[in-house]
């Protein structure tokens, strides 16, 4: 069932958008019968050559591409791009659960376009990194892009109940008693550039509204009704608030809004990713941040909102040995500045993708995550090792980045990785907390997988396995 409330905003039509080419500067030579290859980022700036870009047709998905656009017009000034977005199969079945379309085999928001790229018909994809399956298509490889936006999850309550300020309350503090009161795709802030590329937190910006009245998940009463599409969503909010009821919502980010806003439809609130809100100027409708805090692994077991793999980053997807492609992110890297590529995003993405992978999972499986850095050690300090919470077993790890960079985002840190698998009608959780010394991409990935071994010996392949076979409870759930 469909709302008949006008659109929010006329960009949110679900109509596809034609081709969008940004027009070179007047002096950018004709291109040439042969493919140019960028070695720099001085070559680039000449090169005339237009940058063909895939995506998904949504408002979320374009607002993406002006990011990475933006990134890209940073490092090379004159380069044309044209966007060429379509319509993918998730965002056509739109009354089909996620979950049960995840079983299909297809990559629900991938694979038309990934047909483009390796035809050559497009030069890359611009994804929300959530929605990228961790093992892409054989000739394709993902980069992750710009700095990592919010990466929390966020309550929405009715424009009814909705306060005009944020409450902050901290999903590991809040009361889930019933007495008391992912996958995560999100299918379709206004920020400033500055704001959407930093992730900066808008309660950092905003005044916090302490009145008792501002509704939170965990005053809501018994039955009430919250909205997701996401099966970890869905888990975790079972596990922790088992008072409340989960319905499927599906649609782009200005669907799912109209419908929460109409009360024919029966939401007392949805849950969203932060930063699609953010992206497309909804910042202001968040209304509470499910925010793991510092939380440990027995608060994680408990039901600690963690987020999606990759959630608030965004992936380019581009064929495997494009040379021409890796010179433009590389950009001005060689001379000892920032490109494209963020290496802590970059290191922190892998590793969660990895994790998942070695679950092997996809991004429709109730897996939760969280990564946090901790403070810079020194050059001569560059041996560290990879713990287990709890776990006096280290294993020695050497720095192979071979130097420190200025920038922190630039540079080797210890990475702390919390994740969390929940089975779907949340009365089972396992969870990990692990550290390690990261400086390069083998070490990334080797975090990643080392939390997921931890997982699987605590039991989180016996959930995964139930959830791929009890697939009648899972419809039953809702479809989330």
């Amino acid at each position: 069932m469909t709302s008949s409330s006008p659109p929010l905003d006329p960009q949110l039509s679900n109509t596809t958008p034609p081709a969008i080419t940004s027009t070179p500067p007047p002096d950018v030579l004709q291109p040439p019968e042969e493919k140019p290859t960028i070695q720099s980022a001085q070559d680039s700036s000449t090169s005339p050559r237009t940058l063909r870009i895939g995506t998904r047709a949504s408002a979320l998905a374009i607002a993406q591409v002006n990011l990475f656009t933006s990134i890209l017009t940073t490092l090379h000034p004159n380069l044309p791009t044209k966007t060429v977005p379509i319509s993918v199969a998730g965002d056509r079945d739109k009354t089909t659960d996620l979950h049960t379309l995840a079983q299909t085999g297809k990559s629900l928001w991938t694979e038309e376009l990934e047909v483009l790229l390796l035809k050559g018909e497009i030069d890359c994809i611009v994804h929300s990194l959530k929605d990228v399956p961790t093992k892409v298509v054989e000739g394709c490889e993902v980069k992750i892009v710009g700095d990592r936006g919010e990466r929390r999850d966020c309550v929405v309550f009715p424009k009814r109940n909705t306060s005009t300020t944020v409450s902050t309350a901290s999903a590991t503090a809040a009361d889930g008693s019933p007495t008391r009161h992912n996958e995560d795709q999100e299918e379709d802030g206004n920020q400033s550039p500055s704001e959407q590329l930093d992730g900066t937190s808008p309660n950092k910006k905003r005044k916090i509204n302490p009145s008792p009245h501002t509704p939170t998940l965990s005053s809501l009463p018994p039955n009430s009704i919250v909205g997701t599409s996401s099966i970890r969503r869905s888990a975790m909010i079972r596990r922790r608030y088992p008072h409340l009821l989960i319905r499927d919502v599906r649609g782009n980010v200005g669907t799912r809004l109209r419908k929460l806003d109409d009360p024919t439809h029966g939401f007392d609130c949805i849950i969203l990713a932060a930063t699609g809100l953010q992206r497309l100027g909804f910042g202001d409708r968040i209304s509470e941040w499910l925010d793991p805090g510092a939380a440990g692994q027995e608060e994680v077991e408990k039901g600690a909102m963690l987020h999606a793999v990759g959630q608030g980053a965004i992936g380019l997807e581009i064929r495997e040995g494009d040379e021409w492609m890796q010179g433009l992110l590389e950009g001005r890297e060689r001379e000892g500045k920032k490109g494209a590529v963020v290496k802590r995003v970059s290191w922190e993405c892998q590793a969660e993708r990895s994790l998942l992978r070695t679950l092997e999972g996809g991004c429709s499986v109730p897996v939760g995550v969280s990564c946090s850095w901790e403070d810079e050690k020194k050059k001569e300090e560059s041996k560290s090792t990879g713990t287990e919470e709890g776990n006096d077993n280290t294993t020695t790890i050497e720095d192979t980045a071979g130097g420190v960079s200025t920038d922190p985002q630039m540079s080797p840190g210890t990475l702390h990785i919390r994740a969390s698998v929940t089975s779907v009608d949340g009365t089972e959780c396992v969870a990990a907390t692990y550290k390690q010394w990261v400086s390069n991409d083998q070490e990334a990935d080797e975090a990643g997988w080392q939390v997921a071994s931890v997982l699987e010996k605590r039991g989180a392949g016996k959930i995964l396995e139930a959830i791929t076979l009890n697939r009648g409870m899972v419809e039953r759930g809702g479809g989330a």
